[in-house]
């Protein structure tokens, strides 16, 4: 036994300085010879076309005041493929009407052509010199004021239109997608309805009407009036001081949880004009969460870390165990979290309001920075389309929201 395991200690030994002798040989010769890469790619020639690298990632979203000063773009040219570029390359930018109708038409949207007079270029012709591959950065100049509308979209096609050389079809048009807002503090918004300072902060769309908790524990409907305002309430309910959240869930029910004990949630059935019917409770230890927000048939919770965990709800305020799932980490640093058709939109510390699109399955798209100063508010909601604050006198405004914009609501 022992003469065996000297015998194969030996053989390791061998084999390791084998590798050794290896690795040392291949490392010299890297040192000693220079090493060839072969760029004469057959048919590399067929690669080389001009294209925009903004063209990638059409539209290029701009979100824009609408103010008397010119925004500027930036857009390029770029030769691309793995041969050099030998000769000078004049290239001509321009705008074709017709590039709107195409995209309309592939996407499935409305868009308009950005007005005659709107955008003038710095740089019409480019060009690209021998020993380069690109333009280098050209501008494009867009005038809002007096040209587009408020929270209308139009779109801008800058294209490739002549070179000397030939062009890539596919990527040879950069889509400007453009939204006009509002400047910064001059957003308008209507006032709907004056409750005084001591309002509260429980208040929610109930189908075009409002359903607000006030002090003394009572429930209000508030008619909805054609203009956007609110009628005089009726009492719909007492003793609501118990629950320390109350929402309407849709389906003809609200929700409310206990303030005390573990905070127990309640579904309540009620009608168009708020009278109540059966009620039972859904759930327990709901007291684990610092925000509950309805989102389509979905409870999301927020805890004390910032976790959001998603429980599916149906009509009959039965969950759905089974695909319970935390879907977010991140949002305790928000004031508000508000459902907004497919979508949250979160208010955070310093008033800046975020879009993030949300599936009916708990998934997450990217987010948008929509709007800016909203912590000049108590309560943020959604009412249809529209975004309903309250302030801090009590006064509730509408704003008639879309989020394709930018809304800065101070200067």
């Amino acid at each position: 036994m022992v003469v065996e395991f000297i015998t194969l200690r030996k053989q390791i030994m061998k084999n390791i300085l084998q590798i050794l002798s290896l690795v040392s040989f291949i490392l010299l010769a890297g040192c000693s010879k220079k090493v060839e890469i072969d760029l004469d790619v057959k048919g590399a020639a067929t690669y080389s076309m001009l294209y925009m690298p903004q063209a990638n990632v059409n539209p290029v979203i701009k979100s824009l005041s609408i103010s008397g000063s010119p925004y500027s773009f930036d857009y390029s040219a770029y030769l691309g493929g793995s041969l050099d570029n030998n000769n000078l390359i004049n290239v001509k930018f321009g705008v074709v009407p017709a590039m709107v109708d195409s995209f309309n038409l592939k996407n499935g949207t409305y868009y308009k052509l950005m007005p005659e007079g709107s955008y003038t270029f710095d740089h019409p012709e480019g060009k690209i010199k021998a020993g380069s591959k690109n333009t280098g950065v050209l501008n494009l100049n867009v005038k809002t004021e007096g040209f587009i509308l408020p929270f209308e979209s139009y779109l801008l096609p800058v294209s490739i239109i002549g070179a000397n050389v030939k062009i890539n079809s596919t990527l040879n048009t950069t889509y400007f997608l453009i939204t006009g807002s509002y400047a910064p503090g001059e957003v308008p918004r209507e006032k709907t309805y004056a409750f005084g300072a001591g309002a509260g902060t429980t208040f929610f769309d109930f189908n075009g009407d409002l359903i607000g908790k006030n002090p003394n524990g009572g429930l209000m409907l508030y008619p909805g009036a054609a203009d956007g305002t609110f009628g005089t309430p009726q009492q719909i309910g007492v003793g609501w001081d118990i629950f320390n959240s109350v929402f309407y869930f849709g389906n003809n029910c609200l929700i409310a949880r206990f303030a005390a004990g573990g905070g127990n949630i309640v579904q309540y059935a009620v009608d168009k004009n708020g009278n109540f019917g059966a009620s039972a409770t859904i759930g327990f230890g709901w007291g684990i969460f610092s925000k509950i927000i309805p989102f389509k048939n979905l409870l999301l919770g927020i805890d004390a870390a910032g976790n959001m965990t998603m429980y599916p709800l149906d009509a009959g305020g039965n969950f759905d165990f089974g695909k319970i799932k935390n879907i977010g980490s991140g949002w305790g640093g928000f004031i508000h979290v508000i459902p907004y058709e497919n979508s949250l939109l979160a208010v955070d510390t310093g008033g800046d309001m975020y879009q993030f699109p949300l599936s009916d399955d708990g998934v997450f798209g990217t987010k948008t920075k929509v709007g800016s100063g909203w912590d000049m508010y108590k309560l943020v909601f959604s009412a249809g389309k529209d975004l309903l604050a309250l302030d801090s006198s009590g006064d509730l405004w509408r704003y008639k929201f879309n989020p394709a914009g930018f809304w800065p609501l101070k200067k």
